[in-house]
């Protein structure tokens, strides 16, 4: 039987287990490479190596997180380049991110983006026996009611980017001490993140960590009409990537927002004690 081979073929990478600094430093720098055209468009798949709360780039660290559970739990606390909201993620969350180029398959509009790369996530779960849904207005994957994926969207450098988390199994209790708001963007009237998300091994029994990325990425193919091919990280990306971390992992970065709301409120004062 022949079978057409598809026309466009993205790079997937598998990072596996990664530091979360260094994981928003590698998507940011693999999407200034997709998008200036001098890498493949990209699948990057990776699991955080101790628990890491990723910030959307315009939030307040103040106004979302408890800081002092953080430090005193180890837990690491990232501002991504992604707008959008808090997450919250450890070892058992397979994490992807989705990078092509705006003039590419993407979409322009950025609902439209979520809904065919999220698309994918849907055909997963199908593959894995289950059927889940999509909520515009939450930018997730839903599964009987219930969160299964956190969803964020990026656009910069002529790159289009779509993250996501996969729940494997799931710490909720550290997630409702870590987050000062840990029902945001779930269904109404929940009370508790455990209320209002589930996870993978609560609806059947888990594969192997193989078997779901393999899932996840064919769904990733057949949303996209693409193929894939096994890569690597570039020496560019990686040197990139590298000296991002740096950044990423500042307390300037971090707290940047923080800092210029601090100024602004200071200047204000200032202005009317003048």
């Amino acid at each position: 039987m022949w079978i057409q081979e598809p026309d466009i073929v993205w790079r997937f990478v598998d990072a596996d287990l990664i530091d979360g600094a260094y994981s928003a430093a590698l998507f940011h720098s693999i999407g200034r490479h997709v998008g200036s055209g001098n890498s493949d468009e990209t699948i990057l798949f990776w699991r955080v190596k101790r628990p890491t709360l990723y910030l959307g780039y315009h939030q307040f660290v103040e106004d979302e997180v408890h800081e002092a559970y953080c430090q005193e739990h180890n837990i690491d606390i990232v501002r991504r380049i992604l707008g959008g909201g808090c997450g919250y993620c450890d070892l058992d969350q397979v994490l992807f991110s989705v990078i092509g180029t705006q003039d590419g398959l993407m979409p322009g509009n950025v609902q439209a983006a979520y809904n065919k790369v999220l698309s994918g996530m849907l055909l997963a779960l199908v593959a894995l026996g289950l059927e889940g849904e999509l909520d515009p207005a939450r930018n997730g994957v839903f599964v009987q009611g219930r969160k299964i994926s956190g969803n964020a969207q990026g656009r910069f450098d002529g790159a289009v980017m779509v993250n996501g988390s996969f729940l494997l199994y799931f710490d909720f209790d550290t997630m409702d001490h870590v987050l000062k708001h840990p029902t945001m963007n779930l269904r109404p009237n929940v009370k508790t993140a455990r209320d209002g998300m589930v996870t993978l091994s609560d609806l059947i029994e888990l594969p192997s960590i193989a078997a779901i990325k393999q899932a996840l990425c064919m769904g990733f193919e057949e949303a996209l009409d693409i193929g894939t091919y096994g890569g690597t990280i570039s020496d560019e990306e990686e040197k990139l990537a590298v000296d991002l971390t740096r950044q990423y992992a500042s307390v300037e970065w971090t707290y940047r927002m923080d800092h210029k709301r601090a100024k602004r409120k200071k200047s204000i004062v200032n202005i009317s004690q003048s």
